[in-house]
Formats: structure tokens, sequence, C-alpha cells
């Protein structure tokens, strides 16, 4: 704009120049051809633009002093971070530290999973199961078919609502068998350190065909006295698994310590183990189990709730596929995908999270939704944000590998990008931990300066912590920040460096 502003007034005043003796200087000017006058205007103009853009691209944030001090006192010299913090309504950096490193994100990568998939599915997105049935007279069929969608918050209670759609219909009894259908996704397993889930429920595998995260509780309840069995529960109970063992009742109010093993059978069910001991005087304690075979283990459970309605199952549970001509019996919904997204930022659910990438990944690019196909979204979503390929690299979508790598500037750049988004953005907020509140935040951040002022994603592995989302500064203006930091002492347990850096910053100028 001043380009053509001093060339409309250089040539526009050229008659006056000519009319004016005094103006001898600007007449010679003028000898020139008008066009090698405004070439050289446009030429002085630009160069003045270009080292102004230049010096704004080499600007400090104006608190990098800030953090320098804080990174000198909080962060140990064998410890990489990635930090930026910018103003959310303006996208001013405020400050920063090797903001586009990658790093290991842990579980801060949920908020690309969540964004993506609120982007890619909607909020309004709800997954289904579906029954159909064959051979059908009045309220009996011949076999059941049950197939899954991929319904991450498919629970008991849920379950048993679907049990009641059914008896509502009037079925009255089953003839054949319960063929459970887990085709429409076509799963990894877990990323973890060892890429072996064990027992424990964090590890649980994933499939279309789910119930309560794939996982069992089981229960230790105390003896009536020192010296004798504690009683041993199953919750859900069905024939899928077997509970067995000695967990031995001694003195003191010492909470249970029991040690868990499983061996899967020929049919693919579970014999479970437990061996420990509980004090008399403790409360009875549940833990999770994660099961193998999660749509056999979803079937058995299903048969379970069917017969306590009265409802009679012949045959067994098997896994198959539903046949095209199956006539549609009921279509449970999930609920929508704001909810969803609600519990996984809130719970920080890595089985959610990877349940949500299959899904997405069967949308886009058909079914049988695969990790690779949902990692396809997240990286759209991330280019499309305007993050660059070479600050992230993903392997995972719920940040339990640590082969996941993403800079702070990336998760910036989503996190604006997402809040920005007027069809989306308050499922995705609120899904964030709210300091001294909720979530994962609940124990944290609870000062007077600090509490409710935080709305974030934690990230923790082994050596890994980091923060990302959203603050409200002094100044009573949003801001948005992601810090990201990784050890490089090897063996090292949980850090908490990132949530001591969150909180000096709070404490630093920028939050007066």
């Amino acid at each position: 704009m001043l380009i053509f502003i001093l060339l409309n007034y250089a040539l526009n005043h050229s008659r006056y120049a000519q009319t004016n003796p005094n103006l001898s200087a600007f007449n010679q000017l003028l000898g020139f051809p008008k066009s090698i006058l405004a070439l050289s205007i446009i030429g002085v103009v630009s160069i003045v633009l270009l080292h102004s853009e230049a010096c704004a691209l080499m600007e400090v944030p104006p608190f990098n002093a800030d953090l320098d001090k804080i990174l000198q006192r909080e962060l140990p010299a064998n410890c990489e971070i990635s930090c930026q913090v910018a103003d959310l309504d303006s996208g001013r950096i405020l400050m920063e530290k090797n903001p586009n490193l990658p790093l290991t994100p842990a579980s801060t990568l949920k908020i690309v999973t969540s964004a993506s998939a609120l982007q890619e599915l909607g909020a309004d997105y709800r997954f289904f199961t579906n029954v159909y049935a064959n051979d059908i007279k009045a309220g009996s069929v011949g076999d059941l078919f049950v197939k899954g969608y991929g319904d991450p918050h498919l629970v008991t209670e849920e379950l048993y609502a679907l049990v009641r759609e059914l008896v509502d219909t009037g079925l009255t009894d089953v003839r054949g068998a319960i063929i459970v259908d887990d085709s429409y996704f076509n799963p990894d397993k877990p990323l973890d350190d060892t890429n072996d889930p064990g027992y424990r429920s964090y590890d649980a595998l994933y499939s279309a065909l789910s119930l309560n995260f794939n996982s069992i509780k089981i229960v230790v309840i105390p003896g009536t006295a020192s010296g004798k069995p504690a009683r041993l529960l199953m919750d859900p109970f069905s024939d899928y698994a077997s509970l067995s063992g000695h967990v031995q009742t001694v003195p003191g109010a010492q909470p249970a310590k029991i040690d868990v093993s499983k061996k899967v059978t020929n049919n693919e069910q579970e014999r479970i183990v437990v061996r420990g001991s509980v004090g008399v005087d403790s409360q009875s304690k549940g833990k999770y189990v994660n099961v193998q075979s999660p749509s056999i283990y979803m079937g058995n459970v299903l048969k379970e709730l069917l017969q306590k309605e009265g409802i009679k199952v012949k045959g067994p549970v098997i896994k198959g596929l539903t046949p095209s001509d199956a006539i549609p019996y009921i279509e449970h919904q999930s609920m929508p995908l704001g909810l969803i997204v609600y519990w996984l930022g809130k719970l920080s659910n890595n089985f959610i999270a990877e349940q949500i990438c299959l899904a997405m990944g069967a949308h886009a690019h058909g079914a049988p939704g695969t990790r690779e196909k949902g990692l396809d979204v997240m990286r759209k979503f991330l280019t499309k944000a305007g993050v660059e390929e070479k600050d992230f690299s993903l392997v995972d979508a719920s940040g339990l590998s640590r082969r996941d790598r993403i800079s702070a500037s990336a998760l910036v750049k989503t996190l604006a990008c997402a809040s920005h988004n007027f069809y989306f953005s308050p499922e995705f907020i609120s899904s964030l931990g709210i300091s001294g509140v909720d979530g994962t935040l609940k124990e944290k951040f609870n000062a007077d300066n600090t509490k409710r002022r935080i709305r974030a994603k934690t990230g923790t592995l082994r050596g890994v912590n980091a923060l990302a989302g959203f603050g409200l500064g002094g100044n009573g203006k949003p801001i948005v920040f992601a810090m990201i930091v990784n050890s490089a002492q090897k063996g090292v347990g949980i850090i908490n460096y990132a949530d001591r850096i969150m909180r000096a910053i709070f404490n630093s100028h920028l939050n007066h």
C-alpha cells in the first residue's frame, strides 16, 4: 500500500513541479521517464519493507529472559525441552525454547487425536452396535449376530440397555449361537515399552466389538477373621473367564497385595488365578485385568445378561461374519463423540484414543479401520493446521509409544486451531483437565493463582513429563502453551519438570 501511495503522489504532483521554478531539483528528477521514476520508488520502498520483515522475524519473544531463568533453575542439564507460550487471540509468541524440536509427548498426543476425530467425524458422531438375526419365528430366532463398529465406551450398563432393547422387541429365545462380528477393525497391539500386554488393563487390546475397555474387574474382599481366605469376585460375571486362587486374610489394615496370572484356553476363554494377602481391617480392592479375546468376552457377557432377562440362548458364543441376508433386529447407539472425547481427555484413556483412531481410519479410508489409516487422518490434520512434517512423527494415537515425536509448536498450533473451530471447540476445550478441579489436573496447580486458570492435557511416561493446553494470563487474556520434557538419563522414573516450569511461568512477569 505504501508503494502505491508514494507512486501516486509523485506522478500526480508532476504538473505542479513543472510550473514552479523554485523546484529545480524536482524538475531534474522529472526529466527521467515516468516509468523509471516509478520503478525507482518501488525499489526503495521494497527494500524498506523487506528490512522491516526481516527485523520482525528476528524479534525475540518478550518473555524469553524470564523463561531462560526458569529453565536454569528448574530443568536439569540432562533433560531436553521443547516449549512455546503464545497469546491465543493474536498468535503472538510470548516465550519459547526449542519450539520445533520433536520429543516424546506421552499422553499430550491425545490432543491431536481428539481434535482430529472431532474434525473428521464430528462432535455428534455415534458408534453403533448392531444386532441381526436369521430364521425368525415370532419371538424366537435362529442365530443372533452382533456386529460392532468400535464403540469405545460400551460398558456393562450400556450393554444392559442393549439387552432391554432386545427384550422390548419381544425376543424370547435364541435357538442357535451368538455370533460376534468384529471385522470393522483390523487393530494392532498396544505399543508400550515391552510390546507385551501382560494382564494390565493399561494395555488392553482393541476391537470393533469391545466391553468395559476390554477388561474384567477382580474384587478382593477380606475374610471375616485373620487366617481365613478372602472372597474373590469377578465383575462382570460370565462364562468367558473362570476365577480361582487363594488370597490369605492377615492381621492389620494392609491393602490387598496380589499376583495375577492368566491362561487362554483353546476356545478363547481365560482362566484367571489370583494369589496374595489382604489385611482383615482393610477395604475391598478391585484390580482390572485385560482380556485376550474382546469380542468373545463381550458375547459371553451379552449371553449372561440375556439369560438373566429370561431369554433362552441354546448355542455357544463364536466369532464370525454377519451374512448379507441377516435381518436387522436393533441398532444400539453410543453417546455422541463429543462426550466420548470428554472422557478421553479427563481420564487420559489409551483404549479410547486407539479406538477413535481406528474409527477415523475406517471413516476416511474405508473398513477395516487400521491404526495407519487413522494416523493418516491425524497427520493431515496437523499439516492443515500449519505444522511442518519435520516437527512430528506418529506411530500410535494414545502417546503410549516412546517412538511418537512432536514439537511444542505443533501442539500449540493444534490447540489454537481446535479452539477457533466453532463446530467443536466447546467439546474439545471441555475435555481438558481443569487445574485443581478434575481430570489429571485435579491434584495439580491448586494454588490461588493457578486453580481453575489452566485447562490442559498432561503426559507422563518414565523420563517424560509434558503439559499442553490453555491458561488465563494475569492481564485476563488467554494463552496457549505446550512444554515437553524428556530426560536423557537411563532408568529414570517419573519426573515433573514440565509441571514445575509451568507453575514458575505463572509466577513470572508473564502473569502480572
